[in-house]
């Protein structure tokens, strides 16, 4: 079935009568290299929105899959009728960009009936890592940081080539936990990042699985006086080479009178040299054994949970009955598989080549589509 015959049927659905036998969810999920999407509804009541859980790498119950809740409330392109509001998406884990074929399970949730696949589940896709772009690397200098920042190995890591690792211009380290403020009357928040106040729109914000609890006040007069550097990318993107090093993928920060390449023509931004501002300078060597371990490496592994969430340790009972752990899922990923682990040892790399510019932020949310 097409999605415009899918969306029809739904239309219908949604616009039938409720009947007086309970029926489940349902709905359809399609995947391709550019995310999930689909759409699911109650027939008992076509007016509400539902969640969708979504499974990768295996069914609801499968040790080794990992679990993420949405909500079918979206209008999607092609929808008809009442459907409309019941569509869904979700982006792949980029981990799990590495040209191998992981299934998508898709359940409808309506907290009463038996929780059914939708029709197309289980999907599969097949997708190679994700193109690169500019931008520079910074070196997350702990597997603490990792978590302090809510970083998902398995949503947010992608293994790269150690020649192109090698050939990224190096930002500043990461240090320290992230710093999210708003002044006094203004509801815009902002993260304190190398000396800069950085916008964190409400997208950017879910995204990085942050909320307004996590924002603390500030002088505005205080704000005011940090020069104001670029938004975070839409998706935290992590990357890692055959060492145990996992580095951030960010923007160039620009500061008045910058020749960097990256600030041509850029005449707004202010601020310190985000090349050497607060950049770790030590010689430490990075490890560059070749071991695909799942623990100390870093390495994505979902049946041993190698994922970094947001600490939380509340149980959520999954589409099959099974109880699975629900960290950070609800604004935009994390590892339901019921476990953490340190996720990586990372080590100090600070080369500084002059190759081209490594990076893989627009990309993640501009040219594929929706996430």
């Amino acid at each position: 079935m097409t999605r415009a015959a899918s969306w029809a049927a739904a239309a219908v659905l949604a616009a039938a009568p409720t009947t007086a036998r309970a029926a489940s969810p349902i709905g359809e999920v399609v995947v391709t290299c550019d995310g999930v999407e689909g759409w699911a509804l109650d027939p008992d009541d076509p007016g509400a929105a539902i969640d969708v859980h979504l499974y990768f790498d295996g069914p609801a119950g499968d040790q080794g899959a990992t679990g993420l809740p949405v909500r079918a409330d979206r209008s999607l392109p092609g929808c008809q009728g009442d459907a409309c509001g019941h569509g869904f998406t979700a982006a792949l884990p980029l981990s799990r960009l590495d040209g191998q074929a992981h299934p998508v399970h898709a359940y409808g949730i309506d907290g009463v009936d038996p929780n059914l696949e939708l029709s197309g589940s289980p999907g599969s896709y097949s997708c190679p890592p994700l193109a690169l772009v500019e931008g520079v690397r910074r070196h997350v200098l702990s597997p603490e940081l990792l978590g302090a920042w809510r970083f998902s190995i398995y949503w947010d890591l992608m293994k790269v080539a150690d020649v192109a690792l090698a050939g990224a211009p190096t930002g500043p380290s990461i240090g320290e936990g992230p710093v999210l403020v708003s002044a006094a009357g203004d509801e815009a928040i902002w993260l304190i990042d190398q000396g800069f106040r950085r916008p964190m729109p409400a997208d950017v914000l879910a995204a990085w699985r942050f909320t307004a609890e996590d924002v603390a006040p500030i002088d505005p007069g205080e704000l005011a006086a940090l020069p104001e550097g670029s938004s975070p990318p839409p998706r935290p993107v992590l990357v890692q080479g055959s060492g145990a090093a996992v580095f951030l993928l960010d923007a160039y920060q620009c500061a008045p009178g910058d020749d960097d390449p990256a600030c041509a023509g850029d005449a707004t931004t202010t601020g310190g040299d985000a090349t050497t501002d607060g950049e770790d300078t030590s010689t430490g060597g990075e490890d560059t054994s070749t071991g695909s371990g799942t623990g100390s490496t870093g390495e994505p592994d979902a049946t041993t949970a190698g994922d970094m969430t947001d600490g939380s340790t509340g149980a959520a009972t999954g589409p099959s009955g099974g109880t699975n752990s629900d960290g950070a899922t609800t604004t935009g990923g994390g590892d339901l598989d019921g476990s953490e682990s340190d996720g990586c040892a990372c080590r100090a790399n600070d080369e500084r080549p002059g190759a081209p510019l490594l990076c893989l932020l627009p990309v993640l949310l501009a040219s594929r589509r929706r996430w």
